[in-house]
């Protein structure tokens, strides 16, 4: 896929998200799905012991944050898998994670829904 592709898709990924903002309502993952997740996932004691909900999981090759200075609108966006995955992020957490996250030397993500649920930067010395 070129990067042209795969910004296009990006754009399209966005422009949905932004359309849903502004009538999404955060719902909690369902039981059924926290168990299958339990299943499958490869690391036990993030679910268990921080209560993340997943479903997939990747590196990712392309990392960017939105921030839109007309909104409060600021989102956490990573390509991984065959698409892009994102997470609203608030003030604070931009000052904290898109730091770490635009040094690091590889960013794995885990998500649901394209939803960002865990990352995990790696710097490599």
């Amino acid at each position: 896929m070129s990067e042209k592709e795969i910004f296009e898709e990006l754009e399209e990924a966005a422009r949905k998200l932004y359309e849903e903002v502004k009538v999404e309502v955060a719902v909690p993952a369902e039981p059924e799905l926290e168990a299958a997740v339990r299943e499958v996932y490869k690391e036990p004691e993030l679910v268990q012991v921080l209560g993340i909900a997943v479903a997939e999981s990747g590196t990712a090759s392309r990392a960017l944050v939105d921030y839109f200075f007309t909104s409060n609108v600021r989102t956490l966006w990573a390509f991984a898998g065959d698409g892009w995955r994102h997470r609203a992020l608030t003030d604070a957490q931009v000052a904290g994670i898109a730091k770490v996250i635009m040094e690091a030397d590889r960013l794995d993500v885990w998500w649901s829904d394209s939803h960002i649920n865990f990352a995990r930067c790696w710097k490599i010395f």
